[in-house]
C-alpha cells in the first residue's frame, strides 16, 4: 500500500527544490536586469534624450531566439514573462506611459497595451487621437489609439518625428490599435511593420508581389500591414 507520510516526505522535498530555483530565477533575473542597465548607461551618451529608448526589433529577435529553445512554455507566455523583463528595465532607465485613446473598445485596448508593452508602464487615457500623439512626440509616452477613430492615421504619412511602432489587431479587425511613438526607423521590428501608404504606391507594391495587406483606407490613403518576407510570386515558384 502506499505510503502517505512517504509520498507527503517526497512532495515537501519537491516543494523545497521549487522555493530554491525560484530564489535561483530571482537572483538571474535581476542580473539579467543590471546588465541591460549597464548596456544603457554605455550607450546613454548617443541616446536622443527625445527618443524613446524601445528596441522592437532586438526585442522581437530575444523571444523568437527563445521560442526557438523553449520545450514547454507557449510562444504567448514566453513573450510576456520577456516583454514585462524589457519593460522593468526600460522603466529604470527613463520612465514613458501608455497615451490611450479608445472609445469603441476601451478596456481591450487597455489589456492589449500592457500585453505588448508591459504592466509596470502606466496607461493614461488620452481625450483624442491628435493628444495622444502629442503625447508621443515628447518622447515620454507611446500613443495607443484605436483604429476606427477617424483617419487620424493618415497625418503619419509625412509625420518626421512619428512611426508606427507595432499594430494590435483585434480578431476580425475588430478592436485594433496602432502603437506610435518617437523611434527611429532602423529600430523597427524588421519582419513586420506598419505604413500609410497613398493608392499608387500600394498597386506598385501589390504588383511586384509583395505582402501588403491593408487593414484602413481614407480616400486615396491605406493604412497597411506589410510583412517582411520574399515576394509572392518568388515564393510560388
Amino acid at each position: 500500500m502506499p505510503n502517505p507520510a512517504a509520498n507527503m516526505r517526497t512532495i515537501d522535498t519537491l516543494r523545497e527544490e521549487i522555493d530554491a530555483l525560484d530564489e535561483e530565477l530571482l537572483a538571474l533575473i535581476e542580473k539579467r536586469l543590471d546588465l541591460a542597465a549597464s548596456i544603457a548607461s554605455a550607450k546613454s551618451a548617443d541616446q536622443d534624450e527625445d527618443e524613446l529608448l524601445l528596441r522592437p526589433a532586438r526585442e522581437a529577435s530575444v523571444i523568437a531566439r527563445l521560442d526557438a529553445m523553449t520545450r514547454r512554455i507557449p510562444q504567448v507566455s514566453l513573450a510576456a514573462i520577456w516583454r514585462e523583463l524589457m519593460a522593468i528595465n526600460l522603466q529604470a532607465q527613463r520612465p514613458i506611459e501608455i497615451a490611450l485613446h479608445a472609445t469603441g473598445h476601451p478596456e481591450r485596448m487597455q489589456l492589449m497595451a500592457r500585453a505588448r508593452f508591459g504592466t509596470i508602464i502606466p496607461v493614461r487615457k488620452s481625450a483624442s487621437p491628435q493628444a495622444a500623439l502629442e503625447r508621443a512626440r515628447t518622447g515620454k509616452a507611446i500613443a495607443m489609439i484605436e483604429i476606427g477613430e477617424g483617419d487620424w492615421w493618415t497625418a503619419l504619412a509625412d509625420d518626421p518625428e512619428l512611426v508606427i511602432i507595432d499594430g494590435l489587431l483585434g480578431e476580425g479587425g475588430r478592436g485594433s490599435a496602432l502603437a506610435v511613438g518617437r523611434l527611429s526607423r532602423d529600430r523597427l521590428c524588421e519582419d513586420r511593420s506598419y505604413a500609410v501608404l497613398e493608392q499608387s504606391e500600394l498597386a506598385t507594391r501589390l504588383g511586384r508581389g509583395e505582402a501588403v495587406c491593408p487593414i484602413a483606407v481614407s480616400g486615396e490613403m491605406h493604412l497597411c500591414a506589410i510583412e517582411r518576407v520574399a515576394p509572392l510570386a518568388r515564393r510560388a515558384a
